[in-house]
């Protein structure tokens, strides 16, 4: 084996180390962001049956979710639990969408 075909392999196997760790920072990511969503739209769905159920009597100006509007589908996708729970605080003060 020459030193041409060694400095090849060498460079081969850095660049496949250098592409497994930008992969798992990008997977270890992706899978929080991935359990963020999830996370707010059970928190939406849950809080919304809690709100529309419990709470709306005790506010005044509260106004029952609509769960399937796209702009709160979109919101809460966009932005995971924070966004859930603004939007059920919105609700609760008559701000929907």
């Amino acid at each position: 084996m020459d030193i041409q075909t060694i400095l090849t392999y060498a460079v081969l196997i850095l660049i496949a180390i250098v592409v497994a760790f930008i992969l798992y920072k990008v997977l270890k990511t992706a899978k929080n962001l991935i359990i963020n969503i999830v996370l707010g739209f059970i928190i939406f769905f849950i809080g919304g049956f809690i709100v529309d159920n419990y709470l709306i009597s005790y506010f005044p100006g509260a106004e029952p979710i609509n769960y399937f509007s796209l702009v709160n589908l979109i919101i809460t996708a966009l932005t995971g639990v924070f966004g859930a729970l603004v939007l059920l605080i919105l609700s609760l003060f008559g701000i929907t969408f």
